[in-house]
């Protein structure tokens, strides 16, 4: 490996580290020999005694790449090359005055038939034609009286003059150069022209012999060219029009040695070969509700396997430049031979010139990978609704539900596949008809953090997630209450509700009813700020850090906002000077944020963040958390648990810590339905359920008691007041 990658820093021949020889057993010879000294020739000469056009199932991209960097390439073979590859390369030179037009013609019809019929095949057969074409490839005939031409010698050249040799007893086939097939034990001898005096010798002595049979032959071996090409026959055949239109094919040649279509080394779960399979038998259309940490995109990875294989153009979605960074690293791992078209998160899909070949209806496998807010572009629609039966697998699939990312769903997809931890959509009937039309009323498997699973199908016992695949937790909770100033605000806007509600359920008229709904929302969401900056939040969040923060520990603190996040810093470092306070928001540079985590990672301290660690962001090493902010959002508060689970060497259980912030009780407050208190009871009521010490749930019943909360229900139902993420 370190060979391989100082190789691909070279600029020259004689920056290359190369052997002396190389043999199928030990060596790849397409990557630790072609594909090097490729990148940084200007000439490529070659002498065979057969040619065959699939040897660029094993060059494509690297020959690619040579002939557009203007690389020539020279390639001397015996005429009784196998069929088609002959007449592959014959139809691009002109043959007038030697056949007849029919005969041309005939010829050309019969090679587009046999490579109808094989698809990898027409890729190679195309891009040998265009090479001559373009005056990229020569191809020469080499013939000897009573015999065939069997030498078997290669040269590069760069523009130094410098010149790698090698010889061998190997054709230049795929049987010869491919380490998934090769045949014969056949070695290649290299010799370069800066070596010691003997290989100086033998590789310009090579070298002269080449010289020499491009120039016309030997003695007795008789070297020709081929005639000029009949371009007006070839254009009326011709599916790519330039050397680009060939790259995913050339992708797909170079890279089906060096690894399988699919092959993410780690074998699934049982169950998650049970979710594969409950999504299968819904028509592969559903979603897979899977609790944090068990695997959702491996599981994925595995459902898609086959199909990607069988050449469905397949687009993954996800929201984030975090979860698309992490699922290339993903896709790149499980599918190193197929090419990956990537949209947004920096990238700029429309700039790829071989992007057709992407939605093309050819059974080859490729993927693109995209952000949801790139794939929701009109741009993009338009270019993806080109392709034939596709397939969509999105992750964090909630979000496929807003106004604007929903848009893609127009789009007829052949199968479909949802990933999330927490897939409801609440309050959002428009979205939530959107995801259902699309995948399905309900998930079609559902593994919530609380489950047992069988890792074997014949294991005896299940495992818990929490303890095996997340580590357990423990979970606290503290009251902030309301000032008085806060109390006083809250109070009359509650009434206002109380009173917009009565009016609303009072009327018959819908475009009154309408209103009303309007202005109950606009209501909810001014009471729900008064919770989210709740002043003493601040103060009984340092009071926390200050009494139960570990010497040694690594806590994060989940804040409303920015305005939060800086009060809330100040406090704890003036009170608590010697614990490191670090902080993580979106305004925050990349660079600034990747230094937060790392210092983070290596050092016992606190990280103060908003809602841009919840999706993607693996902080294993966390072992505690106060949640400050005031969300009724599960997804919100679900990820954020499972950031914290994370297992982590040394990590046996994290700690929870929920500010509750609660106004003062008011008696014969009896209007639930609306009630912003309950959505912070039944948070603290799903925390403490599968926590190690349950028991917390009784101190929770007494403040519900208060309040007219009842958890057991209302932990379904309640109202997503700041549902506004998207």
């Amino acid at each position: 490996m370190a060979k391989e990658a100082e190789n691909c820093s070279a600029s020259g021949l004689r920056d290359l580290n190369l052997l002396s020889e190389y043999n199928p057993d030990e060596n790849n010879i397409i990557a630790e020999l072609y594909a090097p000294c490729l990148r940084v020739s200007e000439r490529y000469d070659r002498a065979v005694g057969f040619f065959r056009a699939s040897i660029y199932r094993e060059l494509g991209v690297e020959l690619l790449d040579f002939a557009i960097r203007g690389g020539k390439t020279r390639i001397i073979c015996s005429p009784d090359i196998p069929e088609p590859d002959e007449n592959a390369a014959r139809e691009g030179y002109a043959l007038r005055g030697t056949r007849e037009s029919e005969q041309q013609e005939s010829s050309l019809v019969s090679i587009l038939e046999t490579m109808s019929r094989n698809p990898e095949e027409a890729e190679c057969l195309e891009m040998l034609r265009l090479l001559i074409e373009r005056d990229s490839l020569d191809l020469f005939i080499a013939t000897r009286p009573g015999g065939i031409f069997h030498r078997k010698i290669g040269a590069f050249v760069d523009h130094s003059g410098d010149m790698v040799v090698f010889s061998g007893s190997g054709n230049e086939t795929q049987k010869a150069v491919s380490i998934e097939d090769w045949v014969n034990d056949e070695e290649f001898d290299v010799y370069r022209t800066w070596g010691d005096e003997f290989e100086k010798k033998k590789a310009q002595r090579k070298a002269d012999y080449l010289t020499k049979l491009f120039s016309g032959g030997t003695s007795r071996t008789k070297v020709r060219p081929l005639n000029e090409v009949e371009r007006e026959i070839l254009n009326r055949f011709r599916s790519h029009s330039n050397l680009e239109d060939c790259r995913l094919g050339a992708h797909m040649r170079s890279q089906r040695i060096l690894a399988p279509i699919a092959s993410p080394n780690v074998d699934p779960y049982y169950y998650q070969l049970q979710a594969i399979e409950s999504w299968e038998k819904s028509g592969r259309r559903g979603i897979l509700s899977m609790a944090t940490g068990t695997g959702k995109t491996i599981t994925a990875i595995w459902a898609i396997k086959n199909i990607v294989k069988d050449g469905h153009p397949t687009l993954i979605l996800v929201p984030s430049k975090i979860l698309f960074n992490q699922w290339l690293e993903n896709l790149r791992f499980s599918f190193p031979s197929v090419p990956i078209l990537l949209a947004g998160a920096g990238h700029d899909w429309k700039s790829e010139n071989a992007k057709r070949m992407y939605i093309s209806d050819i059974k080859l496998p490729r993927l693109i990978l995209a952000t949801m807010h790139t794939a929701a572009s009109n741009d993009f629609i338009e270019f993806f609704s080109q392709a034939h039966e596709p397939i969509l697998v999105a992750d964090e699939v909630h979000r496929l539900g807003s106004p604007i990312h929903r848009k893609i769903l127009s789009l007829k997809f052949w199968a479909l596949l949802g990933l999330s931890a927490t897939p409801e959509r609440q309050f959002d009937n428009e979205g939530s008809i959107a995801l259902d039309n699309a995948f399905g009323e309900s998930p079609v498997y559902n593994l919530p953090m609380g489950a047992s699973v069988h890792l074997n199908k014949d294991d005896d016992k299940e495992v818990k997630i929490l303890g095996h695949f997340l580590a357990k937790y423990s979970y606290d909770f503290v009251c902030a209450y309301l000032t008085a100033n806060e109390q006083e605000k809250w109070g009359k806007i509650t009434n206002e509700i109380k009173r917009r509600t009565a009016i609303e359920h009072s009327s018959n008229k819908d475009q009154k009813e309408q209103t009303c709904s309007e202005r109950i929302k606009f209501l909810l969401m001014q009471r729900a700020e008064i919770i989210k900056t709740a002043k003493n939040k601040v103060d009984v969040t340092s009071k926390v850090v200050k009494e139960k923060y570990p010497a040694n520990g690594r806590w994060i603190i989940y804040c409303d906002d920015k305005i939060q996040l800086d009060q809330i810093t100040t406090k704890i470092k003036s009170e608590i000077p010697h614990v490191a306070i670090l902080k993580y928001h979106s305004e925050m540079s990349s660079q600034e944020r990747e230094r937060s985590l790392t210092f983070f990672e290596s050092n016992p301290s606190i990280i103060v963040s908003i809602k841009c660690l919840d999706e993607g962001v693996d902080i294993p090493s966390a072992d505690g958390a106060v949640i400050v902010a005031s969300s009724k959002n599960p997804r919100e508060y679900i990820q954020r648990r499972g950031r914290l689970l994370r297992r982590a060497k040394g990590k046996r259980t994290a700690h929870i810590i929920d500010v509750i912030t609660l106004p003062i009780s008011e008696e014969g407050e009896e209007d639930v339905s609306f009630s912003i208190i309950r959505g912070e009871l039944a948070r603290a009521y799903i925390f403490a359920k599968d926590a190690i010490n349950p028991e917390i749930t009784h101190s929770l019943w007494k403040i519900c008691g208060e309040y007219n909360v009842h958890l057991e229900t209302d932990t379904d139902m309640s109202l997503e007041e700041d549902e506004w993420e998207e």
